[in-house]
């Protein structure tokens, strides 16, 4: 058994290596870090993305109740600090509502389909809650054998050269080895209101990503 240490570095790192970038964001407190995050719309009228005050609320992204499917992006607003051949993201995600598009992971941009990104995607965006995939040259979903529901659920990214790698609940689903993204990335999350005009959430109690 390893001694104890009084150092979060040296519980990770011994001092002899040099800890690469690393983000960690629990969505404690009374205000969303707005230095850190930024939303844009994406396709007609206004999200919002804020603390929930409930318990294991962590953050809420949540549109209007519109209709043309209201969306936004939720990410560091082209801060990408993160090696799209060498990284790791993890998170939480709990869909609130059915009828709703769900995107997290690491991208390049704010878009809708950024240019380049690996994304866990729940919702009606697909069958099973899957894997996205995207560079310049095209794009691969993969879907995995879980099935979209309202639970929440925790997954984890693995980006290197070759693949890339979703897991759900620290079981591996899925795995691209095309149309793999390059350059830097940036964490991202992203809503779309589908199907029928309402207001629609989901929630998200924890993100990590790190370069390896």
């Amino acid at each position: 058994m390893p001694a104890p240490v009084d150092s979060l570095y040296e519980q990770l790192f011994p001092l002899t290596t040099v800890m690469k970038q690393r983000f960690v964001e629990n969505f404690s407190g009374d205000l969303l870090d707005t230095d850190r995050w930024g939303t844009v719309t994406q396709i007609v009228a206004t999200c919002s993305a804020s603390i929930d005050d409930t318990v294991n609320g962590g953050f809420k992204f949540e549109t209007d109740s519109g209709a043309g499917s209201p969306s936004a992006s939720m990410t560091f607003i082209d801060v990408k600090q993160f090696d799209a051949t060498a990284s790791t993201c993890i998170a939480t995600c709990k869909k609130n509502d059915d009828n709703l598009g769900i995107k997290i992971g690491l991208a390049d941009n704010t878009n809708v389909s950024p240019t380049n990104h690996s994304l866990m995607v729940e919702g009606t965006l697909e069958s099973y809650k899957s894997l996205h995939t995207k560079n310049s040259g095209g794009f691969t979903s993969t879907a995995t054998t879980e099935a979209l529901s309202q639970t929440e659920f925790s997954f984890k990214i693995e980006n290197i050269i070759a693949s890339s790698t979703l897991y759900i609940n620290g079981v591996s689903g899925a795995v691209s080895t095309t149309n793999l993204p390059a350059g830097n990335l940036m964490p991202y999350y992203y809503i779309q209101s589908r199907s029928t005009a309402a207001v629609k959430s989901y929630n998200s109690t924890y993100m990590e990503c790190y370069n390896t």
